[in-house]
């Protein structure tokens, strides 16, 4: 064979492997990603479990926090940085930063006018209560909710007991089976967060926060024969009343470049870290990605903060996307009043603080949305926090 000859022959032998080698890999490349898809929707298909009432939404916020939007990523006011974001306390003056306690009442404006019912009408038989109640509440949801923390924090750990009670009744004329009936809601925790924070540099801090958390929840519906019999109606509930108690971690990383008048803020928290679960049979709180950014204008004792927060960036819960915004700003005057404004998972809110030493008072107002669509049921609802800190 000439050296012409074992070239050409070479070179067919080459061009023959190549071509199987492609028709080998284009025949498994498909497969490789069907094994691939196929995986990943069995994984989510099996792990997704978006039933739970707790949301994209921190299970506990500030009260001024909401007054002014919810964004609280990047800046939280005071016992808000358990819940929010666990690096936040490495940035700041000082290594001791509050003692803190903190009681929070919020009522929707359905709640306010049932409570009219109620007084006018008076409480002497149950039945009648119940039928006014139940009355009432295909007019305007019925909302009430109790939150309430105390603890400590410095600037490399923070450590409060917490407890939150939210219940929601909503008259729905069309039901489930078509004949109406009442949607209720409720989800109460307890338990103990901690937050453990640091600084890489100036100009960057990590943060983890571990919590214990007893969790309960109702969830089901009720007709209206069975809502207008008292005992009835709490046999039903009790029996739909799931309970236990899980560990949940949030990660959280801050980067902040200041000067002596400006801050800006981008920040990034991993909650409830790999899936929150729970004892009882309870479902579990889905692991999300969320970032938010901000800025402060500020001297010594005023300042100006603005920040918009995205939750749930890669969508586990499905949630309408306004759902999962929150933005506005808050003006702090003299470290004693302050005011805030914006704009919280679609609906507007606004409220003020008042700082006077160890006593403090929260107030405001903000919109709760009934809907799976955000924009169309909007409930107000009215809070009061009383505290006191040092």
């Amino acid at each position: 064979m000439t050296i012409n000859n074992l070239a050409i022959w070479n070179y067919k032998y080459h061009m023959e492997v190549s071509f199987l080698k492609k028709k080998y890999y284009n025949f498994r490349l498909p497969n490789t990603i069907y094994v691939v898809i196929v995986s990943l929707i069995s994984f989510h298909g099996n792990a997704q479990d978006t039933s739970s009432l707790k949301k994209s939404a921190p299970i506990y916020q500030n009260p001024f926090d909401l007054a002014s939007g919810g964004a609280s990523l990047t800046r939280a006011t005071q016992e808000g940085v358990l819940f929010s974001n666990p690096s936040l306390p490495a940035f700041g003056e000082g290594y001791f930063r509050w003692i803190f306690l903190r009681s929070t009442l919020s009522v929707g404006d359905g709640t306010i006018s049932a409570a009219r019912d109620v007084a006018h009408t008076g409480t002497g038989n149950s039945t009648t209560l119940a039928t006014n109640i139940i009355e009432d509440a295909f007019k305007k949801p019925i909302y009430v909710g109790l939150d309430s923390a105390a603890g400590v924090l410095t600037s490399n750990f923070g450590i409060a007991g917490f407890a939150s009670s939210k219940l929601d009744v909503n008259g729905q004329q069309f039901g489930t089976v078509g004949v109406p009936q009442l949607q209720i809601k409720s989800n109460a925790f307890a338990g103990v967060a901690t937050t453990m924070s640091t600084t890489l540099s100036d100009y960057f801090a990590i943060g983890v926060g571990p919590k214990y958390i007893y969790n309960s929840e109702v969830n089901t519906s009720l007709s209206v024969s069975d809502a207008s019999n008292p005992s009835l109606a709490t046999s039903k509930l009790t029996s739909a009343l799931k309970k236990g108690n899980g560990l949940s971690t949030d990660i959280g990383f801050t980067t902040q470049y200041r000067t002596k008048n400006f801050d800006l803020r981008l920040a990034g928290v991993v909650a409830d870290f790999g899936n929150t679960t729970f004892t009882g049979g309870l479902p579990p709180w889905l692991q999300t990605y969320n970032a938010g950014i901000g800025f402060a204008l500020h001297d010594f004792t005023n300042a100006l903060h603005c920040s918009l927060d995205y939750r749930d960036i890669t969508d586990v819960y499905g949630e309408d996307r306004p759902k999962k915004i929150f933005m506005g700003c808050k003006v702090l005057i003299t470290r004693i009043f302050g005011f805030g404004f914006g704009y919280l998972q679609g609906w507007p809110s606004y409220g003020m603080v008042l700082n006077l030493f160890l006593f403090r008072l929260e107030a405001g107002v903000y919109s709760r949305d009934e809907a799976i669509q955000s924009g169309l049921v909007g409930q107000k609802v009215y809070f009061v926090s009383l505290g006191f800190e040092i």
